[in-house]
């Protein structure tokens, strides 16, 4: 913004709110019914819809699928259907023979992780139909360059998700109705927030709560979710806000306990998601 200096909670609802509909063409609600049985649906977590090279999915966090989480069961011999919900509450069915998922890494600690995982879409009939709803974000990007553009001090981003507290889930015989948020919070990088360990980089946001904006109680069901770096326009004669650019820069998987009104959101950043996590995969 030509060195002009603006704090996030400045930033006009209608900026979010149309920011939040952009983000929304690439985020997945992830879903999935244990042995193909309507009265075992559980919801469990966010993605994010990305390619990386032939190959197309979602990106999210490993314990989404596994544990401490669920252990879903995907693949050629997997029993499990994904549910899944796309731009504008769009739903798709997903046989588990659909889709082939990539453990990317091995988690050392709940905290830190590394904590990715890949649900690749084989090509065919359900890829397409992916395609037709959402947009794929391309990994194929130098992490150097989006570092430069998205990574540095008081650069803002958002982090997006369903959060669980707005769940609804109700059960009618042989079938189920879900309701669930689309939600974009922003934040913008402060000193100390982008971090390594291990190697791995990470970014971590503070969410208060004494402040004006609606916060969940818990951010649960946001993880594996996006967090998107912005570059942002105010017109100087009628002080309207636009994104001029965005990229995604990283993948939300934990919070930190809620202290003195605050806590954290934890995600892998730029290096982690479109270079080290990918390093083992064939």
């Amino acid at each position: 913004m030509n060195g002009e200096h603006l704090k996030v909670g400045d930033l006009p609802r209608s900026f979010m709110d149309d920011a939040g509909r952009t983000f929304a063409d690439y985020s997945v609600a992830l879903g999935y019914l244990r042995d193909g049985k309507p009265d075992a649906f559980h919801p469990n977590g966010s993605g994010v819809l990305v390619s990386r090279g032939s190959r197309f999915g979602i990106l999210t966090a490993r314990h989404c699928l596994h544990d401490p989480g669920p252990e879903v069961r995907l693949g050629p011999s997997g029993t499990d259907t994904l549910f899944l919900a796309l731009r504008g509450g769009r739903g798709l069915v997903v046989q588990a023979q659909d889709v082939i998922e990539h453990l990317l890494v091995t988690p050392k600690s709940k905290e830190f992780g590394p904590d990715l995982t890949f649900i690749e879409v084989l090509p065919g009939e359900r890829l397409a139909s992916f395609k037709a709803i959402g947009s794929f974000w391309s990994l194929d990007q130098d992490p150097v360059q989006i570092m430069e553009s998205f990574g540095t001090l008081g650069t803002p981003h958002a982090s997006i998700g369903f959060p669980g507290f707005y769940y609804d889930t109700k059960f009618n015989g042989k079938s189920f109705h879900h309701t669930l948020r689309h939600m974009a919070y922003y934040f913008a990088i402060g000193k100390g927030d982008v971090f390594e360990r291990d190697g791995w980089d990470y970014i971590e946001s503070t969410c208060y709560y004494g402040g004006s904006h609606e916060l969940p109680p818990s951010f649960k069901g946001v993880s594996g979710g996006p967090v998107w770096g912005m570059q942002l326009r105010r017109d100087k004669a009628d002080g309207h806000f636009s994104l001029v650019r965005s990229a995604l820069v990283g993948i939300t998987f934990y919070q930190t306990a809620i202290e003195d009104s605050e806590c954290r959101l934890r995600a892998h950043f730029v290096r982690s998601i479109y270079d080290l996590a990918w390093r083992n995969l064939r």
